[in-house]
């Protein structure tokens, strides 16, 4: 019944859905839930036109750990939805307090190594969830971490770090992720994607 409309109608994706709940003629209304599953899709072509720097450009106010928020988040591929929130630079904006469960996963691959590197790479991949409150500074609310030794010859040289959690939000709360390694994040549609969505607890 909730399912996500087409790819194209973003405008209407953002908009409060009602839905018939009864079988009569009188009409209950139910609006829908706010919800968002986001994407990082075709993320090469978007890094091609500026070296990434407007994608990942380092926060100071985040922990050093994880300081690239990501800016590239997009509901343009199937499957992804964003209903009854809005998404500004990479960040998903709350529209009613409630208990949201926040989840993401982000996919590291290995650039290829020079030539005459042998040896195999060792590299700390963290991933946070932070909220964007009416303080200074974000609040870091998950954080994710997994080390990879990669050798030269990896055929496959990808990792992902997945988190999800239960957290109390406000109307207005902003919620972003943010990497240890912009250079490494590989973008594919069900790969490395970002949601969130209200429970009525």
């Amino acid at each position: 019944q909730n399912q996500p409309e087409g790819v194209g109608f973003n405008f209407a994706r953002a908009m409060p859905h009602s839905y018939n709940t009864s079988g009569s003629k009188f009409m209950t209304t139910v609006t829908q839930r706010p919800s968002a599953h986001l994407t990082l899709s075709s993320l090469s072509k978007s890094k091609s036109r500026s070296s990434g720097t407007q994608y990942f450009t380092p926060q100071p106010d985040l922990h050093q750990s994880c300081r690239h928020p990501v800016r590239s988040w997009a509901n343009q591929s199937f499957g992804a939805h964003l209903h009854n929130m809005t998404l500004a630079n990479g960040r998903l904006r709350v529209p009613q307090d409630g208990r949201y469960y926040l989840y993401s996963q982000v996919y590291f691959r290995y650039p290829s190594p020079s030539e005459g590197d042998q040896n195999s790479v060792s590299h700390q991949l963290v991933q946070c969830i932070y909220k964007k409150t009416s303080y200074l500074r974000p609040i870091q609310l998950l954080k994710g971490v997994g080390t990879k030794c990669w050798a030269p010859d990896a055929e496959y040289a990808l990792h992902s770090v997945y988190q999800g959690g239960l957290f109390e939000l406000r109307a207005g709360d902003e919620i972003f992720v943010s990497v240890s390694s912009p250079t490494m994040v590989y973008g594919e549609d069900s790969s490395s994607y970002f949601g969130a969505f209200r429970l009525d607890l």
